[in-house]
């Protein structure tokens, strides 16, 4: 999409902490809308690679819960793939249990608002 120049388009921005990040957006947002290239995101919108391989895990473990999957089956099958199943007792008393009940809690509330951390640079 190009900007044409008979239909005025307006950005507002509020003047706190995320100025920087929203005018660097407004910016790329601007650039893209005359047909150009965006440029660089902000450094502090830039994920780095273990971020991202972190990010893709706890949305994975997210949709499992969602398909109603119990812990011990998302432990199996993305968290601990591979993973020889253990006892129900061992299970229970397991670091793998705890591990698996940490990203299943981080995932609910990455989804439920957390995601803001991401867009404003934390």
């Amino acid at each position: 999409m190009r900007i044409s120049s008979d239909v005025p388009m307006a950005v507002v921005l509020p003047l706190d902490e995320a100025f920087d990040l929203r005018l660097g957006a407004a910016l790329r947002l601007f650039r893209s809308l005359r047909g150009e290239a965006p440029g660089p995101l902000p450094s502090r919108l830039r994920v780095t690679p273990f971020q991202r391989s972190r990010l893709v895990l706890l949305l994975a473990v997210f949709d499992h819960l969602l398909a109603g999957s119990t812990k011990r089956q998302i432990a199996r099958d993305v968290i601990y793939p591979g993973h020889i199943a253990a006892s129900a007792a061992e299970w229970k008393a397991s670091a793998e249990r705890r591990r698996t009940q940490r990203l299943c809690d981080e995932a609910k509330a990455m989804v439920a608002a957390g995601y803001r951390r991401l867009l404003g640079g934390k």
